[in-house]
């Protein structure tokens, strides 16, 4: 069942450096069936919890039509997103999301 307030485990399938202060993460759900049933509208965020440290809303970047995989470009501007910004290929953090009307 999808519930968007339930925190879902994702891997980062891809890690791109945008700039010096921004990077896109390309994220995976590790449940097949999840990520199958998973989808947003354009303008909608996921809040991002990264273990021990905790959890950040970011706008969801990608094309909503794609299943397979979406993304978020961050800005390194706290402690939270810094975290994020220090994970490599193969991590994972939680996702609960999406929020917002879109």
């Amino acid at each position: 069942m999808f519930d968007p307030y339930l925190q879902h485990e994702a891997e980062i399938i891809e890690r791109i450096q945008e700039t010096d202060d921004i990077f896109t993460i390309k994220l995976r759900f590790t449940d097949p069936e999840f990520n199958k049933a998973y989808s947003f509208h354009p303008g909608q965020f996921n809040m991002l919890y990264l273990y021990g440290v905790g959890e950040v809303a970011i706008s969801i970047v990608s094309d909503p039509t794609e299943h397979e995989m979406y993304s978020h470009t961050i800005r390194v501007v706290g402690r939270m997103t810094k975290g994020l910004s220090k994970l490599k290929e193969g991590e994972r953090i939680g996702v609960r999301g999406p929020f917002g009307r879109g």
